[in-house]
């Protein structure tokens, strides 16, 4: 008895450090978003940029799409109780839809504010302050990048992998910026800097607009794709025991996949044998879908 408290007690410490350990770095995520989204909007408003304002925005998506992660962590692994019968993680999808309209409504205002800049002929000034700017930025993404890639290595986080590529794809368009504060400065055109915000403000756009099909998605319940569906159906019917099944459902909340469908066995089978047979398939689709909530209704061959 007391081996099998201390094994539980064992692996609720390891759950609770792994939570802990996710929590931690995306908390660095929004500390170090939330001072660039600053940082390059003080930038911006210095030196009259476009592009430096349009890349707040990012930062600034950045801090939202990091809450919303957090905040999956901290409260959409929550048990389902008497209220959510199907769990919370819903919770992370209705924020992650009102994220990625504020974002996009912003990515547009930023789009239409660098063409009446640049048709009333704003200049960029302190170009070179301009510059400093976005090469700290990437410098503190680096680190960041690097804070999230040690989290992920020990606790294995998909939720960490994630926001790991997303903070790299930010460095590109740190490249882009900066390549486009240059030529201005060179070539005392200030249609680079418009250049520039306009490729930000589209990057910014573009991830809004997954942000919304993919909350989207999981709001309405739109079953999982159809070459997830395909290796789900080889892996039901390689299962031994199993004739057929039918009537399958499918759909993704947050980290969490919930699939449910009626397996069709042999009549002679006992009560305990198909329990077995159902139980080994479960743990087969578990194996694959990590975050998996199987389940399976049990049919005779020919019945109803």
């Amino acid at each position: 008895m007391e081996t099998a408290l201390e094994g539980r007690g064992m692996k609720q410490g390891k759950e609770n450090r792994t939570a802990r350990e996710k929590r931690q770095s995306l908390g660095w995520a929004i500390g170090l978003s939330t001072f660039l989204t600053l940082l390059k909007a003080a930038g911006g408003i210095f030196c009259s940029s476009t592009a430096l304002l349009a890349s707040a925005l990012d930062s600034f998506m950045d801090v939202g799409m990091s809450s919303v992660n957090y905040l999956a962590v901290s409260k959409g692994a929550k048990p389902a109780d008497e209220d959510h019968a199907y769990g919370h993680e819903k919770i992370e999808s209705l924020a992650s839809y009102t994220q990625g309209l504020v974002i996009l409504f912003l990515a547009f205002l930023i789009f239409t504010e660098s063409l009446r800049r640049t048709l009333a002929g704003n200049l960029v000034f302190h170009s070179g302050v301009a510059l400093v700017t976005i090469a700290a930025a990437a410098l503190i993404n680096f680190f960041l990048t690097g804070i999230l890639s040690r989290a992920e290595k020990k606790t294995g986080s998909l939720i960490l992998k994630a926001e790991k590529a997303h903070y790299l794809t930010d460095i590109y368009s740190y490249l882009a910026l900066f390549v486009a504060l240059i030529l201005v400065q060179f070539t005392g055109w200030a249609g680079w800097d418009l250049v520039g915000g306009i490729l930000v403000a589209g990057y910014v756009a573009f991830l809004a607009s997954r942000i919304l099909k993919h909350a989207g998605d999981e709001l309405v319940d739109r079953s999982l794709p159809k070459s997830v569906l395909d290796e789900l159906d080889s892996l039901i019917r390689n299962h031994p025991h199993v004739l057929d099944y039918h009537e399958l459902r499918t759909r993704k909340v947050g980290t969490k996949t919930f699939l449910d469908f009626h397996l069709v066995m042999k009549p002679q089978l006992s009560f305990s044998e198909a329990h077995e047979i159902t139980e080994s398939l479960i743990q087969r689709v578990k194996s694959r879908f990590k975050e998996a909530d199987v389940t399976i209704h049990e049919d005779p061959e020919g019945g109803i």
